[in-house]
């Protein structure tokens, strides 16, 4: 069963006493974002960005020279979807650290979420010679796979783990969770579902979110709720994301506490107009209240910033969905 026990932080962290801590312990402060944001892509404690970025904003205001500030910002700003913002950011770190490992991967991570392979293969590229050779080679045939062949790059980075096996640190789940985005897009859901079920325990969100993906696609729908579910409730705030996963896995069974549920937060979001949370608008309202023209406006939304595979899939399942509604309409 997963289950995250975190340690939360104890204090609360305002402006002020940001101000007073980057003069007197500019390190203890950076100490506290870095765990603020480490904290935060754990289930129902995503609020933790906001502390990271009250913390953030002093230096960053400041200008400083600090590269840890910048590839923190980028964290934050990545998070809210501001990825030139983000992207500003990594380029303070990389005038002053060209071979910061973290800093070249979160770059790539960027730019293939903005669907932009080419840009994404020079940072991994940068890698070389700066970090070891699976997390170069990770990187590379990550991005390959959007570039060339999806097929071989699977099968080099497979046969790269077989020999040294999967690293046993945070580089793990990263390597599992790239593993699982190709067999997930070649069609091989049992292969995506066993690399995912092997960092399940303390996962973050966003593997919880893939590993659901694939649950779905194998219509393991009881296992989502058996799974996530109490992942979710012991959590201190309950994330949309997984919510959603866990209403659409519902409608599949039985009961109705989560379809409940999302359907007042996803009021809340279509109020305030949130395109952060565009892509569980597109869900919603393709698989909890059909609305395909709602879909679409949210899956263009989206896709105006957010360009992956899955987002590809939202925007051609809406679209096909429109479409199908107007042929029916045109019937009649």
């Amino acid at each position: 069963m997963a289950k995250w026990e975190p340690t939360e932080q104890k204090q609360t962290d305002s402006s002020r006493d940001a101000k007073a801590l980057w003069v007197d312990d500019p390190r203890s402060l950076l100490t506290r974002a870095r765990q603020a944001i480490e904290l935060a892509a754990k289930p129902g404690y995503s609020h933790f960005y906001d502390r990271a970025r009250t913390l953030l904003e002093v230096p960053v205001e400041a200008q400083t020279d600090n590269p840890e500030v910048w590839l923190l910002w980028a964290k934050v700003q990545q998070h809210h979807h501001d990825f030139d913002a983000a992207l500003s950011a990594l380029d303070r770190v990389f005038s002053a650290q060209p071979g910061n490992v973290e800093a070249r991967l979160l770059a790539a991570r960027i730019y293939l979420i903005q669907g932009l392979p080419d840009r994404a293969h020079g940072h991994c590229i940068a890698l070389l010679g700066n970090t070891d050779l699976v997390t170069a080679s990770a990187c590379a045939l990550e991005v390959a796979g959007y570039r060339q062949s999806l097929d071989s790059s699977y099968q080099s980075l497979q046969q790269l783990v077989r020999r040294g096996g999967l690293p046993e640190d945070e580089r793990g789940p990263w390597i599992a969770q790239i593993l699982a985005d190709m067999a997930l897009r070649l069609n091989q859901f049992e292969e995506a579902q066993s690399w995912l079920d092997r960092h399940l325990d303390n996962a973050s969100v966003n593997y919880l979110l893939q590993w659901s993906e694939v649950q779905s696609a194998l219509g393991n729908h009881h296992r989502i709720i058996e799974e996530l579910e109490p992942v979710v409730t012991a959590a201190p705030n309950i994330d949309d994301a997984l919510a959603l996963r866990l209403a659409i896995a519902e409608q599949a069974t039985e009961g109705d506490r989560w379809q409940n549920y999302v359907e007042g937060r996803m009021a809340l979001r279509l109020q305030r107009q949130d395109t952060h949370h565009a892509s569980d608008l597109t869900r919603y309202y393709l698989e909890l209240d059909p609305q395909p023209e709602k879909a679409l406006h949210w899956a263009e939304v989206n896709w105006e910033t957010a360009r992956e595979y899955s987002d590809r899939q939202l925007l051609q399942e809406a679209r096909r969905r429109v479409e199908k509604n107007k042929s029916k309409e045109e019937a009649h």
